[in-house]
């Protein structure tokens, strides 16, 4: 249970600051996302994976709203 609530936090915080770091930077989110990933421990594919749908979705609103 405690294991749990420690790897929750960890992602949350990590997930903070990669959020920051592609806002400061203006680097893309996948530069930063799947190493994250990796080191988190998804394997690769995944990490990859989802990548490829976390920027579909964002392109997708982007279209919409511009």
């Amino acid at each position: 249970m405690i294991r749990k609530v420690i790897e929750c936090s960890l992602t949350f915080f990590l997930a903070f600051l990669w959020g920051t770091l592609v806002g400061l930077t203006g680097m893309g989110g996948g530069a930063l996302m799947t190493p994250a990933l990796i080191f988190l421990g998804v394997e690769p594919v995944i990490a990859v994976g989802a990548d490829l749908l976390y920027a579909t979705v964002t392109r997708i609103f982007g279209v919409f709203f511009h």
